[in-house]
């Protein structure tokens, strides 16, 4: 579910999730910190993935408030048993800040640029 994803009816929404889960699908919530309705999401669907929007990864080396706000959900996602991923990484130092936040997930141009998915494939089995 992104930022942009409008939700009526969240009871709804959850038993409906409830019904995915218990088949093995997660539930993430993108773009988080890219707007207020992340965040609702986040509080009513208590996610199984929530991804860090680029607004919060870049520069995150360099700026104190994107670095608070970063460790903020690492320790909301601790406490509910969710994972954090860092979208937009795009250098090494922002890489290594959000390493040592403690986010174990990560996307962006620094990591490798978008390919076909059985380039990553290869890539992974031939290690």
């Amino acid at each position: 579910l992104t930022e942009h994803t409008h939700i009526d009816d969240y009871d709804d929404l959850r038993r409906s999730l409830g019904v995915l889960r218990s088949l093995g699908a997660r539930v993430a919530i993108d773009d988080t910190g890219a707007g207020f309705a992340s965040f609702a999401h986040i509080l009513r669907l208590a996610p199984d993935l929530i991804k860090l929007d680029r607004i919060l990864t870049t520069g995150i080396d360099l700026d104190p408030v994107r670095r608070a706000m970063a460790a903020a959900l690492v320790g909301f996602a601790a406490e509910t048993g969710a994972r954090v991923i860092a979208e937009g990484i795009e250098t090494y130092s922002e890489l290594c800040t959000v390493r040592d936040l403690g986010i174990e997930f990560g996307q962006g141009y620094f990591l490798g640029r978008p390919g076909p998915l059985s380039a990553v494939r290869a890539t992974s089995t031939s290690t």
